[in-house]
């Protein structure tokens, strides 16, 4: 271990978070190779220890997947690969920025990621199934291959969600298509029109609509969006995935309308049968936790009639030594009673005698 990553974890062991993020965060600028491949193999213990310092350090980090030397930043990303089948929900939060905005290595990075977590557990990617599959017609070949195998490897799990969604996909980029045919006609009938108008005369109305619509179709092609692949490398892609998740034969126009509303259906219905299921088993969740309350109660009521016929056990017990004692009290004051009256009676007993001794001697004087 190299002396900074001693020194992130006496930051760490010390709870000192803000120093050690700071740590990594300048490292991971510096872009430096030996520090990025002592920290992968810690990052782990780092989540365990304070995931926060992870949250915060994430940004920088995936900053590896920008790096200019392609056999250093695959040589990380798969390094990363236990890390990110392990927290995957670190990685989330970013998935839309980086697909969106990312530059292509961040675009082909990111899905790289995702592809770990998609052949472990594809299922919780389900909220970004939408913008993986927008991916078939990223502008960079080897970013809408990586995309393929992502959405591949996620359809072994979820078929038909994925199939309907990409058919969607395909069916929504063909209207696109269209208003794009649409808007290229507009620019020609508009540059005729201005072509046409060499004195600068008045134009008609009905030509000045045409003029404005073809301002807004420059605007909106200058907008800034995404370039995007043209259509047939898109439906190579689409048809990449399909092919290998689904018997398709075709992805003309008709078939896709028919491949489309047949997987709706399909996966509508597999979430009506997992919400079934997810109904059933909280159902019986709840009956378990209501036969364990009601168990609960049942000891609790038990325990309650226990306590209180060892209370009137005790109180019995007690009223027998009161009992007893009262008996005691009496036998003994009974017998203070006779004593007191034995010596009463003796002593009368001997004062008659007396008495009797006095009159005998009285008769003998006479």
């Amino acid at each position: 271990m190299s002396n900074i990553m001693e020194e992130i974890f006496e930051f760490l062991d010390k709870n000192q978070n803000d120093q050690a993020v700071q740590l990594i965060k300048e490292n991971l600028t510096k872009r430096d190779q030996s520090f990025i491949e002592d920290l992968v193999p810690s990052l782990g213990i780092i989540t365990n220890t304070s995931i926060e310092v992870v949250e915060a350090i994430m940004p920088s980090l995936l900053g590896i997947l920008n790096f200019d030397d392609d056999v250093i930043r695959y040589s990380i990303i798969i390094s990363i690969k236990k890390f990110v089948e392990e927290h995957k929900e670190l990685i989330f939060p970013y998935i839309e920025d980086f697909l969106k905005y990312g530059s292509p290595k961040k675009r082909e990075g990111i899905l790289l990621l995702l592809q770990y977590v998609a052949e472990t557990d594809p299922k919780s990617m389900e909220p970004y199934y939408d913008i993986i599959i927008t991916e078939l017609a990223d502008s960079e070949d080897y970013v809408r291959k990586k995309a393929v195998e992502v959405l591949q490897a996620i359809g072994k799990e979820d078929r038909n969600e994925i199939e309907s969604r990409i058919l969607k996909f395909l069916k929504s980029m063909e209207e696109e298509s269209q208003k794009q045919q649409n808007g290229e006609n507009i620019l020609k009938a508009a540059d005729e029109i201005l072509a046409k108008n060499t004195e600068n005369s008045p134009i008609d109305p009905v030509d000045q609509i045409l003029i404005d619509a073809a301002d807004k179709v420059l605007k909106k092609g200058s907008d800034g969006s995404s370039k995007r692949a043209p259509e047939d490398e898109l439906r190579d892609a689409a048809g990449s995935v399909l092919k290998e998740i689904v018997d398709i034969k075709s992805l003309e126009k008709i078939e896709l309308e028919k491949r489309q509303m047949e997987a709706q259906s399909k996966a509508l219905k597999e979430k009506i049968e997992e919400n079934d299921q997810k109904m059933q088993l909280e159902k019986l969740q709840l009956e378990e936790e209501q036969r364990l309350i009601e168990q609960k109660r049942l000891e609790q009521e038990k325990e309650r009639l226990k306590k209180e016929v060892e209370l009137l056990e005790k109180q019995q017990e007690l009223n027998k030594v009161k009992q007893e004692l009262e008996l005691k009290r009496i036998e003994e004051e009974k017998a203070h009673i006779i004593a007191k009256e034995a010596k009463r009676i003796q002593k009368k007993m001997n004062q008659l005698e007396k008495e009797g001794d006095s009159e005998d001697e009285f008769e003998e004087l006479l």
